[in-house]
């Protein structure tokens, strides 16, 4: 539980940052993306020497090192489409039906036991959830982002998924690393590196905020592919629970603070994601 505290800590930070990205700094997905791989991996160079470096020989190693760059790059290529109509808050909220997902892979893959409980509150949290996205359906055109968005909740899945299965060959510390770096160079000539500065409102600036936010999102990467090596389910509960983090900062601005269909949906979240963490402990 304290681990998964720990992501939600650092990716909120990630989160926020990339809306910042998008919004502001008016970055594509190809851009944003590099600066995602470019600037993590150089972070995740420096905490190699203490993390898990196992690697087993094998052609499998290749196959998951790609397959994570392919998930990374449709997670924040997506992403930066779904933003530009989308809050975060809205979606973390959407990000929920990784949870079933999740849940019934652990199941197939003998990481658990059926538990009633368990399912009552993971349909709580994910009821909750529904409450959120629908109360922002009068200002998102879900016309334009449906496939966007269905791509994106894959590829978080999909990351998870990835991450457990390549541990028995390689630590998820290299596979990520070494993903990042494949991810890096297949994207200069899009990306164009030497004229994102130029052509952002933000200018230098807002390179530098992009950049340097990719130190919590290095840790929290980390921090992340321990909890998806334990739990699939426990990896999809983290987005609901940024969630929370990002209700809790808006309840803070008076332009922002959640009401109505939103704040019940919040509500409703907690005591689901709550109720899951408590079936977990005592279960």
């Amino acid at each position: 539980m304290l681990l998964m505290l720990a992501v939600v800590a650092l990716y909120t930070v990630c989160s926020l940052n990339d809306k910042y990205a998008v919004s502001k700094a008016k970055l594509n997905g190809p851009r944003l993306t590099f600066l995602m791989a470019a600037g993590t991996a150089p972070f995740l160079a420096l905490m190699l020497p203490f993390s898990d470096t196992t690697l087993v020989f094998s052609p499998w190693i290749f196959v998951f090192i790609i397959l994570i760059a392919a998930v990374k790059y449709l997670e924040f290529s997506m992403s930066a489409k779904i933003l530009k109509q989308m809050s975060v808050f809205e979606l973390k909220a959407w990000l929920g039906l990784t949870i079933f997902m999740s849940y019934f892979t652990d199941l197939a893959a003998d990481m658990g036991s059926v538990s009633l409980p368990k399912i009552l509150c993971i349909a709580v949290t994910v009821a909750g959830l529904v409450f959120i996205a629908k109360s922002g359906r009068q200002k998102v055109d879900y016309k334009k982002i449906a496939i966007p968005l269905a791509i994106y909740i894959f590829a978080k899945f999909g990351y998870g998924f990835v991450i457990q299965a390549a541990g028995k060959y390689i630590s998820s510390a290299l596979t990520v690393f070494f993903a990042f770096v494949l991810l890096a160079l297949v994207l200069i000539p899009a990306a164009k590196p030497l004229s994102i500065a130029s052509d952002s409102p933000e200018g230098k600036k807002g390179v530098f905020l992009v950049i340097i936010c990719k130190l919590p999102n290095a840790l929290g990467l980390l921090c992340e592919n321990a909890v998806a090596a334990e739990s699939l389910t426990n990896y999809a509960f983290i987005q609901p629970m940024i969630l929370i983090v990002v209700l809790l900062l808006d309840f803070l601005k008076k332009s922002t603070r959640p009401t109505g269909l939103n704040l019940a949906g919040s509500v409703i979240t907690v005591i689901g994601i709550l109720g899951f963490q408590m079936a977990e402990i005592f279960l």
